[in-house]
């Protein structure tokens, strides 16, 4: 003699379909957030500059909001002018980002229409790295322009919770 139990097996076959997709989903999440889609990791930074090498803008392409984050603005010598070198930097960024400090401190710093400028007095000709630190603001993707000398680079950064 043996129990008798109802058993409904579509809604154990959806079930488990359930419960494979989640556990899926789990190990993509997890991937990618050590793949650095999610803030650190092997992905997560990029360089973008120009065709001709003078401007190059290093980020991370994700970052998190109210986090402690840099971006390094490399020029080269092309980018010196009398002895300084003024960079523009516009687009959404500027305004959605609360700058936490320069280095090495911009002789000359200003708002300008759609963004910031900033002057940098230059002894070494051959190379200027600038890092710029940063928390963003406001969420989502933040895209902005690095102009030096008449020449531009664009970059995006996705902000995270």
């Amino acid at each position: 003699m043996g129990l008798d139990i109802e058993q409904d097996e579509g809604f154990q076959r959806r079930e488990w379909v359930w419960q494979r997709s989640g556990t899926v989903l789990l190990v993509l999440i997890v991937m990618a957030a050590l793949a650095g889609l999610l803030g650190t990791g092997p992905l997560s930074w990029t360089e973008r500059d120009s065709a001709d090498g003078v401007v190059t803008v290093a980020f991370d392409r994700v970052t998190h909001h109210e986090a402690d984050d840099s971006m390094t603005l490399a020029f080269g010598p092309e980018a010196v002018s009398g002895g300084t070198v003024t960079v523009e930097l516009t687009g959404a960024w500027p305004g959605g980002v609360d700058v936490q400090g320069i280095s090495p401190e911009p002789t000359e710093q200003r708002i300008a229409a759609g963004g910031l400028v900033l002057e940098f007095a230059v002894e070494d000709t051959d190379h200027l790295e600038v890092t710029v630190g940063f928390r963003p603001q406001e969420y989502g993707m933040l895209r902005g322009e690095v102009t030096v000398a008449g020449r531009s680079v664009s970059f995006s950064q996705f902000v995270l919770p």
